[in-house]
């Protein structure tokens, strides 16, 4: 779909390429295709949006439409959110730099917008990706010991993080994203066998080098995963760094009393828990990873950081970056 001729919307000096996931919100997307095409008309005079029909697609359609200066925006959850933004980066950094990325949120755990702090309704978040702030942020990259690359823009995961993201994409997801997320945590924890793991690190809490047992790990480039588990609460998109999680065995018992922690932003509080913030991370071992809530497949991987390399519109109430970060 093409709205290029103009529409008497509120953006006039800006393309909008929106990417639309029919699948998102259970479906919901799909079937709310033409009143989501009619808000878009009426955000931006000049817009196209291209619906995805298959899983990965999202990443193709942004490097062949992709226009100097457009904003890109990704409508479904945090997984179509990772599609489109690999498809703004290239090998070692954004192929269109003058593009800016945003998210129109439809999806099951929503937890980048949560940091973006958009709205979750359509078209309040229209509003945001035709007048909102505009800040270039850090973006993570997984490569697999086999030269295998994915870019994430919110949190990747080892360990029982990936298995939990498998159950939610196989779930139906009727109950939300918090009570999805909920009961996959704890199926998890029971079933989910970890691996003793060799970490190392480097970055601005200097160097470190650990074997354990892991349970999870989360390298967090924004603040939140899981719908809502708050696991970046110290650091911001831009200040050049991850903040890292590493998390030993627990038993049901202990992971159910450790969830509040992780809703407040206290990991630290974990029995065990490994909090450090580095820019680059070597995993040493076969756990499972995922890069915001997609799995991708065992390790060994490396993380490592691309510093302020993406332009990322969002609806900030307050500086989302320090003057120190900058």
């Amino acid at each position: 779909m093409r709205t290029d001729e103009g529409h008497g919307a509120r953006n006039t000096g800006e393309r909008l390429l929106l990417v639309a996931n029919p699948r998102a919100g259970g479906g919901r997307a799909g079937r709310e295709r033409p009143a989501i095409e009619a808000a878009v008309a009426r955000a931006f005079e000049h817009a196209e949006v291209v619906w995805t029909e298959a899983a990965g697609q999202a990443s193709q359609i942004v490097r062949e439409r992709v226009r100097p200066g457009d904003i890109v925006a990704a409508l479904g959850g945090d997984g179509t959110c990772n599609e489109v933004v690999n498809g703004l980066m290239g090998d070692e950094g954004p192929l269109e730099p003058t593009a800016i990325f945003t998210s129109i949120p439809f999806g099951t755990g929503g937890d980048l917008v949560r940091s973006l702090e958009i709205p979750r309704t359509l078209r309040d978040a229209l509003w945001v990706a035709a007048t909102g702030t505009t800040v270039h942020v850090d973006v993570g990259r997984v490569t697999w010991s086999s030269g295998y690359r994915r870019w994430f823009i919110n949190v990747a995961g080892a360990g029982a993080n990936a298995e939990v993201c498998v159950r939610v994409n196989q779930s139906d997801k009727r109950w939300g994203g918090t009570v999805t997320f909920l009961g996959a945590i704890l199926a998890t924890v029971r079933a989910f066998q970890p691996l003793t793991t060799q970490w190392r690190w480097s970055g601005p809490d200097g160097v470190g080098e650990v074997e354990l047992p892991t349970l999870a790990a989360f390298v967090a480039n924004a603040h939140y995963c899981g719908a809502g588990l708050w696991v970046g609460r110290d650091g911001s998109m831009a200040d050049g760094a991850f903040d890292v999680t590493l998390i030993p065995p627990l038993t049901l018992g202990r992971a159910v009393l450790s969830l509040p922690h992780t809703r407040t932003g206290h990991l630290d509080q974990i029995p065990g828990a490994i909090r450090f913030r580095a820019d680059t991370i070597d995993m040493v071992g076969a756990l499972p990873i995922e890069t915001d809530g997609e799995p991708r497949g065992p390790g060994p991987a490396r993380f490592t950081l691309a510093h302020r390399a993406l332009q990322v519109r969002g609806a900030w109430r307050s500086p989302p970056i320090s003057f120190s970060d900058l």
